[in-house]
């Protein structure tokens, strides 16, 4: 089985979108290129995209990928792609692994207040202005 494209295979592999059009909790579905989605990220920029484009266009609807669209510049037509998901199957190539060398915090049972409480209109529960 391949490893399924997430959203946060995508972004590891492309960055952030330029734009997004729609939401993830959106209940408006739309069609463009007959793919389904009701959110799409617009990457416009991209140096390094696996099909080696700078244009591309990720569908979802909610959590998962329905398709990705590719093309060369303004001008030309929009492709459906493959790439993408032949990519996250071989992240492990691609993305580093994120060394977790944190050691827990030790919890403290010490409590230390921010400020010292001089009176009982210290603790607030006034209007500004009408202090007793």
């Amino acid at each position: 089985m391949s490893k399924p494209v997430t959203r946060n295979t995508v972004v590891a592999l492309l960055g952030t979108p330029d734009r997004t059009v729609g939401s993830l909790n959106s209940p408006i579905e739309l069609e463009e290129h007959g793919v389904h989605f009701n959110e799409k990220w617009i990457y416009e920029h991209l140096v390094d995209d696996p099909a080696g484009v700078p244009t591309r266009a990720v569908y979802w609807h909610r959590y998962d990928l329905t398709g990705t669209m590719t093309r060369g510049g303004a001008g030309e037509e929009w492709r459906h792609d493959t790439k993408l998901a032949e990519a996250v199957a071989a992240a492990d190539s691609r993305l580093g692994a994120v060394a977790d060398r944190h050691q827990a915090t030790k919890p403290a049972a010490d409590y230390r207040p921010v400020s010292e409480v001089a009176n009982p209109t210290d603790l607030g529960g006034y209007i500004m202005g009408q202090k007793p």
